[in-house]
C-alpha cells in the first residue's frame, strides 16, 4: 500500500491535469500540474535523491501544453493526452535503459532492505516495461480516437497488476531463492515404532553433529566410518621420536592434528558452542585463544585480539586507507551480526530464513546484509576505495575459501572475520577432543559409532535412500536398513562409487574439488618464540606455521615443541600427485609406495622446511620428529577427490534429489569446524523439522 501511495504522488501531476482537462481548464490544470512536478523534483534534489527520469519526463509535455494554451496553439490541444502519455512512455524507457526502473523507487517502500536484491530488480524491470507499454498504447489510442473502454481498460488492468503483482511475484521468487537446489521431499517418519536408524556415512564433525543432535532428540542413529579414528580432519595422532622423554624416561611422544588448528564459533551463542552446550559436552572441553601473526619477508604484523585494535593496527599500516578500513570493518561486523541473527530461536544455528515473510523481515532488519551478501567481495572493497596493499592485507586468508579470489562473495568471506571479531580457539588435548566428545554424546544417548567400517554402497528402494551396503576385506557383505542416510563425505567420490550421479544435486556436475595441501609435522627441541599461528610469505613461497604446543604444552614432551607447516595447493597441481586415471584405494596405496612418489614427498617437505626456516632460523637442526603429508595422504585418509581438504568448489544443498539422502560437511557450507557443525545441525533439522528450536530431550552429561 505504501508503494501504491508513492505511485500516486509520482503520478499526481498527470491526475491533476486529467481533472482540469475534463473540466475544460487546460491552462490552469497544466500550470498546477507543472508547478507540482517542478516542486517535487526540487524537493527530491535537495534531499540528495538521484534524478528520476520517469518523473522528470512529465515536465516537458506539461510545459508544452501550458505554452500551447497561452500562445495559443490550437493544433496541440486535441493531442494533449497523447503528448503526456508519450512522454511517460519515454520516461519509463529511459529508466529501464539506465538500469533504474521507475517503479523500483516507488516499490521500495513496501520492500525495505530488498531494493538491491536481483529479484526485486527483475520484478521492477517487468513492471516498468509493462507501464511503458501501457503509456505508449494510450498515446496511440488517443491519436486514433479509440473508444473509451479501449483506452482505459489497459490502464485499469495495469493498475490492479501493480497493486497485487509485486508482492505476489516477490513471494514466489523468494520461495525459489529459499528452496534453491534443495529437494522438496517430506521428512521421513523417524519416530515410527519400526523405523530403522538414520545412518551417517562418515564420522567427520558434520556427520557426528547430525548424529548427536538426532540422538539427543530421541532418534536412533548409527555412524559408519572407514578410518580407525573419528573426526575426519579433526582428529589427532601420536608420533614417537628417537630418544627418551627427559622427564619420564619413557618414549619421546609428540601429538599432531590432522588438519584443524583454529576454531571459530565458540563465542557465547556461537554455533559450535551452542551445539556442544545443548549436548552437555561444552564444559568438558578447555579452549585456549590463538594469536596470529602475518610475516612478509621479515616484516611482522601481530594481529591484536580486540577487533577495534585490529582495525586501528591496519589503519596504522595503511594510513591513506584508514577511513576506508574503519568503514569496511563496520560493515563486515554488521553483515556478520546479521548472519548470526538468523540463529536466534534455532539453537544458535544460522541459516536462510524459510519463508518469504521471514526473508523480507530479515531484509528490513538487516538491509546492508541483504544488499551485499550475494555480491562479489571485491565490490565491497571497491565501495571503500581501498588501495592494493590494504586490500591484500584484508583478503590475505582468501586461499582458505577459494582458489580464485575473483569469485569470492561477501557471504563466503565475511564469516572468516569471526576469528578477528570473536577470536579463534584451540582445544586442549587437540582437535580430536571435539570428535571424541560428540562420539560420547551419541553413545550416551543410545546411538552407535562404528570405526574401520567402510561403506560400499548407499542402497535405494522405492525411489529413496533405504540403507547401506557394507563389505569387509574378505568380501562378506551386510545390508543395513535406514530411515534416511546422511552422507558426511566427498559428494564427488560418492557419485562415482556409492550412488548413481542423479541421486545428487545437479550442481554437482559443475562442482570441482577444492584445494589440497602439502604439510609437514615436526617435533622440535626447545621452545618456540612466535605466536601459535604465523601466516608467512617467504622468499621461497607462502607457508602457514602452526605451533599447538604454545597453547597446549601437552602436545610435546618437556623441553620440546610441535610445529606444523602447511602450504595450500591448487587442484591442478594437487592432481599431479595422484595416480592418473583412477581413485581406486588399492591403486592409491600402490602409488604411494613407489620410489618416485616417496622422493617427491621428501623433496616437498624439505622445501617447506626451508620456507619455515626463514621465519625460524636454525629450524632444521632442532628437528627430532617429522611426518610429511601430500594430496595422496589426504585422499587416502579422508577419501576426497584430488586430496581436497576444503570440500568442493561449489556448495551443494543439504537435501539431495534422492528422498532420504542428505549431505553434511564442507560440501554444503564450506570448510572449517564452525561451517561443518552448522551443516550437520541443518541436516538433522531437515530430517526432524523444528528440532533446532526445541529444547534438548535428553540433556545428558556425556
Amino acid at each position: 500500500m505504501k508503494a501504491f501511495l508513492r505511485a500516486h504522488l509520482a503520478l499526481l501531476p498527470k491526475f491533476l491535469f486529467f481533472i482540469g482537462l475534463a473540466l475544460g481548464w487546460d491552462a490552469p490544470a497544466a500550470a498546477v500540474a507543472l508547478a507540482y512536478a517542478l516542486g517535487r523534483a526540487t524537493m527530491l534534489w535537495r534531499a540528495g535523491a538521484a534524478w528520476r527520469p520517469f518523473e522528470l519526463a512529465i515536465i516537458p509535455p506539461l510545459a508544452l501544453i501550458l505554452a500551447a494554451s497561452l500562445l495559443p496553439l490550437p493544433a496541440l490541444r486535441p493531442h494533449a493526452l497523447a503528448i503526456l502519455f508519450a512522454a511517460l512512455a519515454a520516461g519509463a524507457a529511459i529508466s529501464l535503459a539506465i538500469g533504474r526502473p521507475w517503479t523500483a523507487d516507488i516499490a521500495a517502500a513496501d520492500f525495505p532492505g530488498a531494493t538491491n536484491n536481483p529479484l526485486f530488480a527483475r520484478i521492477n524491470r517487468l513492471l516498468s516495461a509493462l507501464w511503458g507499454g501501457v503509456f505508449a498504447f494510450l498515446a496511440i489510442a488517443d491519436v486514433m480516437a479509440a473508444p473509451g473502454w479501449l483506452r482505459w481498460g489497459p490502464l485499469l488492468l495495469a493498475t490492479l497488476a501493480s497493486i497485487a503483482g509485486p508482492k505476489l511475484l516477490m513471494r514466489r521468487g523468494l520461495m525459489k531463492v529459499i528452496q534453491g537446489e534443495e529437494a522438496r521431499w517430506p521428512a521421513p517418519a523417524l519416530r515410527a515404532p519400526a523405523a530403522p536408524p538414520v545412518r551417517i556415512v562418515g564420522a567427520g564433525l558434520g556427520g557426528l553433529t547430525a548424529a548427536a543432535l538426532l540422538a539427543d532428540a530421541g532418534i536412533r542413529v548409527s555412524v559408519h566410518e572407514q578410518h580407525d579414528l573419528p573426526g575426519g580432519f579433526a582428529h589427532t595422532w601420536p608420533r614417537r621420536a628417537r630418544g627418551t622423554d627427559p622427564v619420564t624416561g619413557g618414549p619421546l611422544l609428540f601429538r599432531f592434528d590432522s588438519g584443524v588448528h583454529d576454531i571459530s564459533g565458540w563465542q557465547p551463542g556461537g554455533p559450535v558452542r551452542s551445539v556442544f552446550e545443548r549436548l552437555g559436552i561444552a564444559d568438558g572441553i578447555e579452549m585456549r585463544h590463538l594469536d596470529h601473526r602475518f610475516w612478509n619477508e621479515g616484516t611482522v604484523f601481530d594481529v591484536p585480539r580486540d577487533i577495534d585494535a585490529h582495525v586501528a593496527a591496519l589503519a596504522a599500516r595503511h594510513p591513506g586507507d584508514a577511513a576506508g578500513l574503519a568503514a569496511l570493518f563496520a560493515e563486515i561486523r554488521a553483515i556478520q551480526s546479521a548472519m548470526y541473527a538468523t540463529g536466534q530461536g534455532r539453537g544458535g544455528i544460522p541459516g536462510t530464513p524459510r519463508t518469504p515473510a521471514a526473508m523480507l523481515a530479515f531484509a528490513k532488519a538487516h538491509p546492508l546484509a541483504a544488499a551485499w551478501m550475494n555480491r562479489p567481495w571485491r565490490d565491497l572493497l571497491d565501495r571503500h576505495g581501498l588501495g592494493e596493499a590494504a586490500r591484500a592485507d584484508v583478503t590475505a586468508l582468501s586461499g582458505y575459501i577459494t582458489e580464485d579470489p575473483a569469485t569470492l562473495t561477501v557471504r563466503q568471506f565475511v564469516p572468516i572475520f569471526g576469528y578477528a571479531i570473536h577470536g579463534g580457539v584451540y582445544p586442549v588435548g587437540g582437535s580430536g577432543r571435539l570428535a571424541e566428545a560428540l562420539v560420547r554424546a551419541i553413545r550416551a544417548r543410545g546411538g552407535e559409532v562404528h570405526l574401520h567400517q567402510p561403506v560400499a554402497r548407499i542402497l535405494t528402494e522405492g525411489g529413496r535412500a533405504s540403507g547401506l551396503l557394507l563389505r569387509d576385506r574378505s568380501g562378506e557383505e551386510r545390508h543395513l536398513p535406514a530411515s534416511a542416510v546422511v552422507l558426511n563425505g566427498d559428494p564427488i567420490m560418492a557419485a562415482r562409487h556409492l550412488l548413481p550421479p542423479e541421486a545428487l544435486a545437479a550442481g554437482l556436475a559443475q562442482a570441482r574439488p577444492a584445494c589440497s595441501a602439502v604439510a609437514v609435522h615436526l617435533g622440535l627441541t626447545g621452545p618456540l618464540d612466535m605466536p601459535p599461528i604465523v601466516h608467512a610469505r617467504t622468499c621461497l613461497g607462502p607457508i602457514a606455521l602452526v605451533a599447538p604446543s604454545l597453547v597446549d604444552p601437552g602436545c610435546a614432551p618437556a623441553g620440546h615443541s610441535t610445529l606444523e607447516l602447511l602450504a595450500l595447493l591448487p587442484q591442478a597441481e594437487a592432481a599431479s600427485w595422484l595416480p592418473p586415471g583412477t581413485d581406486d584405494p588399492a591403486a592409491l596405496d600402490a602409488w604411494r609406495r613407489g620410489p618416485a612418489y616417496r622422493a617427491r614427498k621428501v623433496a616437498m617437505a624439505d622445501a617447506l622446511i626451508d620456507r619455515a626456516a626463514e621465519v625460524i632460523p636454525g629450524l632444521r637442526e632442532r628437528i627430532v620428529c617429522r611426518a610429511d603429508a601430500s594430496p595422496v595422504t589426504f585422499a587416502r585418509y579422508a577419501w576426497t577427490t584430488g586430496g581436497s581438504i576444503y570440500g568442493t568448489s561449489r556448495v551443494l544443498p543439504v537435501k539431495q534429489p534422492l528422498p532420504g539422502l542428505l549431505l553434511a560437511g564442507a560440501a554444503t557450507h564450506g570448510p572449517g569446524v564452525e561451517a561443518v557443525v552448522i551443516s550437520g545441525a541443518l541436516a538433522a533439522e531437515a530430517l526432524l523439522p523444528g528440532m533446532l528450536g526445541a529444547a534438548s530431550v535428553t540433556r545428558l552429561a556425556a
